[in-house]
């Protein structure tokens, strides 16, 4: 039997906006992205906008360098973040693939190991629906700033992504046929998807986590409508469930993220309250 508890959790900030995508510096600062265009920062326990893409970002990621890469579903883009003599700069980096425009970005996960930034491209949801599976996910090689499909135009909301704890796997939540692929990344540059795990109940996975440790943790989204509690499913590396813990009032949540200063720490956010929660987890 399945170990079910009630997760131990804090709400730290609840805004008017919602929030997407926790996540940490290289110096390990916390961020954050809302869909009003806004790249929080949190600073000394307050809440403060970083930069603005003028969009909607659902999606963010920083290089051990600094700079970040923003997944933005109204620009329909991967963007870059720079500083550079305390201007910030945003410029987009992919747009298109073969001269068709991306649908919208959702997530992304970067690999210093492959040297390659992965991203789920979905659109708004519902427009890459189980009636309509045309969602992609893809890899950008970043040492020559190549485009390549690994799932083109064949998922049904494509969303969260995670990587093994040696980066060869990726695994993504296909939210609308509620599983979670496996990706195998080979050396040689090809991939091979499998389904890593199917679920019943629920809508659908919509955010992961890879824990320290090697165990996934999976965002069970549903509508507020339909449920008022919270769930992550904890998973090994079989695709079986070792535990899930549940939040009260938190149905809808949309990102997930280990802390790398503190790993027993897992942030998340949820759109039904519009807020950012900080779990306590068993390492």
């Amino acid at each position: 039997m399945v170990l079910s508890q009630p997760a131990n959790y804090e709400k730290q900030f609840q805004l008017a906006v919602p929030l997407f995508c926790p996540t940490e510096d290289a110096d390990g600062i916390l961020y954050m992205v809302s869909t009003n265009g806004d790249v929080y920062q949190v600073s000394d326990g307050q809440l403060d906008v970083a930069f603005s893409t003028g969009g909607q970002p659902t999606g963010l990621v920083f290089d051990s360098q600094g700079s970040s890469f923003v997944a933005d579903l109204a620009h329909q883009a991967i963007l870059s973040q720079t500083v550079t003599d305390n201007h910030i700069e945003i410029t987009p980096v992919i747009k298109d693939f073969d001269g068709n425009a991306l649908k919208g970005p959702n997530s992304m996960v970067l690999s210093e190991k492959n040297n390659c930034l992965y991203f789920t491209d979905s659109g708004p949801l519902g427009e890459t629906s189980i009636e309509n599976p045309c969602g992609s996910v893809f890899a950008i090689d970043l040492s020559v700033s190549m485009l390549k499909p690994i799932i083109y135009n064949k998922l049904s909301n494509p969303s969260g992504l995670a990587l093994s704890t040696n980066e060869n796997i990726l695994y993504m939540s296909e939210t609308s046929k509620n599983r979670i692929l496996r990706i195998v990344i080979h050396s040689s540059g090809a991939h091979h998807t499998s389904v890593f795990k199917q679920f019943s109940g629920r809508f659908g996975p919509t955010a992961l986590a890879m824990h320290p440790n090697g165990l996934l943790y999976v965002a069970r989204y549903e509508f507020t409508e339909c449920s008022k509690q919270g769930l992550i499913s904890v998973l090994n590396d079989q695709g079986e469930i070792e535990e899930e813990l549940t939040l009260n009032d938190c149905p809808e949540i949309t990102g997930l993220y280990f802390s790398k200063v503190q790993d027993d720490i897992l942030y998340a956010t949820e759109t039904s309250t519009n807020s950012l929660l900080k779990i306590q987890v068993t390492a």
